[in-house]
C-alpha cells in the first residue's frame, strides 16, 4: 500500500518514483482538481470501492490518508522546494487585501509608518543578533513589500504585482553582475574590487541621471541623509573644501531642533550643488546647444569645474520649519499605542 503526496499548489505535479502506479488501481482524496481524475482513467474517488494499491492526496491531515499512513503505508512525497513558502505568503497576502476590513482599505501612503517602524525593528533585531528576533523582524519587512505589491496590483494606472517587482529584481541583479549571474560566468574571474566598479558602472548606466544626488530619498532622519549625501558629493569628485562645517559636524543645543537643522542645511547644500552641475553642464555644451540636445553627462567632474561653477548663482537659505517632517515620516515610537481603531497592522 502505498500514499503518494502531491503539492497542493501543483497538484499535476506527481513524483517520479510514482509514475508507475498511476496506470494501476488508484484512489484520490476529494480535494484534489477534477482534471486530475479526467486525466488518471484507473482512478476512483477514495470513498469508492475497496482499498486501492495506491491513494493519491494533496492533504496529509486527510482521515483515509492518516489511517494509511498509520497502517504502515509507504509514502512518496516530492521534495520541498525553497521558495514554496513565499508563493504561500503571496496568498495569504491577496485573501486578506480582498476580504480584510483593514487591509482592504489601506494605500502606499498609509502604511508609511508601518514601513519604517518595521526596518526600525529590523536594524535592533540585526544589532541584538537575536536569530529568533531577526527572523520575525524580516518577516514582518517581507509583509510590507507583499501589501505594498498587492496594493499596487488594485492601482488603476501603471499596476504591477509581486512578479514584476521579483522580474525587476532579477534583470536588475543580472545585469549589474552579469560575470557571476550570467550564463558561462566564471564567479573566479573576478575580484572583490572589480565586482564593487562593475557595479557603480552599470548602475550608473541604467539610472541616466543628471545629478550625483538623483535618487537619495531626503526622507531619511537627517544623519543618515547628510551621510549619504556626503558621500555621493566626494564621489562626484567635490573638493572636500566646498563642503560646510556645518554638515561635517552635529550641535546639539538645549533649545534647538538638532535633527530639523540638519536636514535644513543638507537640503540647503543639496541644492547648490545641483545649481553647480547644471552650471557644469551649460559651461560644457556652450551657449549655441540647446539644453535638450545636450547628450552630455557628468559621470567625470574636475575639482576645477567644481570650485569655477560652486555657488555662482544666488542660494536661498532654507528655514527649518520648512522642511519639518510630518509625524507619520519622523521615527514612530515603537511604544506607542496603535492610532488606528482596530487593527493597527498585518504582523
Amino acid at each position: 500500500m502505498t500514499v503518494i503526496f502531491v503539492d497542493p499548489r501543483h497538484p499535476s505535479m506527481v513524483p517520479v518514483e510514482a509514475v508507475g502506479l498511476l496506470a494501476g488501481d488508484l484512489q484520490y482524496t476529494e480535494e484534489l482538481p477534477v482534471r486530475l481524475a479526467w486525466t488518471l482513467s484507473t482512478a476512483r474517488p477514495v470513498y469508492i470501492g475497496e482499498d486501492a494499491p495506491a491513494l493519491l492526496s494533496s492533504d496529509r491531515n486527510h482521515p483515509e490518508v492518516r489511517a494509511r499512513i498509520q497502517a504502515g503505508a509507504r509514502i512518496i512525497a516530492p521534495p520541498e522546494r525553497q521558495g514554496e513558502k513565499l508563493i504561500d505568503a503571496v496568498a495569504v497576502m491577496d485573501r486578506l487585501r480582498t476580504n480584510g476590513p483593514w487591509e482592504s482599505t489601506q494605500t502606499h501612503d498609509s502604511l508609511r509608518r508601518y514601513l519604517l517602524e518595521e526596518t526600525y525593528e529590523l536594524f535592533d533585531a540585526v544589532r541584538t543578533g537575536d536569530a529568533d528576533e531577526l527572523r520575525g523582524e524580516l518577516g514582518d519587512v517581507l509583509l510590507q513589500v507583499l501589501f505594498h505589491a498587492r496594493i499596487a496590483e488594485d492601482a488603476p494606472e501603471h499596476p504591477f504585482n509581486i512578479d514584476d517587482v521579483a522580474e525587476t529584481l532579477l534583470n536588475k541583479l543580472g545585469n549589474r553582475i552579469p560575470v557571476i549571474l550570467g550564463a558561462g560566468g566564471d564567479p573566479a574571474s573576478i575580484s572583490l574590487e572589480e565586482q564593487l566598479a562593475q557595479w557603480e558602472e552599470r548602475k550608473a548606466q541604467e539610472k541616466d541621471r543628471d545629478s550625483c544626488l538623483d535618487g537619495v530619498s531626503s526622507s531619511q532622519p537627517a544623519l543618515a541623509l547628510t551621510q549619504k549625501v556626503l558621500g555621493r558629493v566626494t564621489a562626484a569628485g567635490l573638493p572636500t573644501e566646498l563642503i560646510p562645517a556645518q554638515l561635517l559636524s552635529v550641535r546639539i543645543d538645549l533649545d534647538g531642533d538638532a535633527e530639523n537643522q540638519l536636514r535644513a542645511d543638507t537640503l540647503e547644500f543639496m541644492d547648490t550643488v545641483r545649481r553647480a552641475e547644471k552650471g557644469i553642464l551649460v559651461g560644457r555644451r556652450g551657449d549655441d546647444v540647446a539644453a535638450e540636445l545636450d547628450v552630455s553627462d557628468l559621470r567625470e567632474v574636475s575639482a576645477e569645474e567644481w570650485r569655477a561653477h560652486w555657488r555662482q548663482a544666488p542660494v536661498e537659505p532654507v528655514e527649518a520649519k520648512d522642511v519639518e517632517l510630518t509625524a507619520e515620516e519622523q521615527r514612530p515610537d515603537v511604544h506607542d499605542e496603535p492610532e488606528d481603531s482596530g487593527q493597527s497592522k498585518t504582523a
